[in-house]
């Protein structure tokens, strides 16, 4: 994945979301990053996102369940 094909957006999220992601209609996406998180933390949630996108979780069959599980 590209860096032309996402872009990282560093939010206040209440509770415990430490992040999330957007597909639009275009297949860019947006991530989103609490930005109450410790650098570690936000990199790690970052990654997580990245992974679903890597795999395709937002055009595929999978449960949340699974998807999260896979994308740990």
């Amino acid at each position: 994945m590209d860096e032309d094909e996402y872009r990282v957006y560093f939010l206040p999220f209440p509770g415990d979301i430490n992040g999330g992601v957007r597909i639009d209609n275009d297949g860019f996406a947006s991530i989103y990053i609490n930005a109450y998180l410790s650098p570690k933390a936000a990199k790690e949630a970052f990654v997580h996102e990245i992974q679903h996108i890597k795999n395709n979780d937002f055009y595929n069959e999978k449960d949340i369940t699974t998807a999260e599980r896979e994308a740990s």
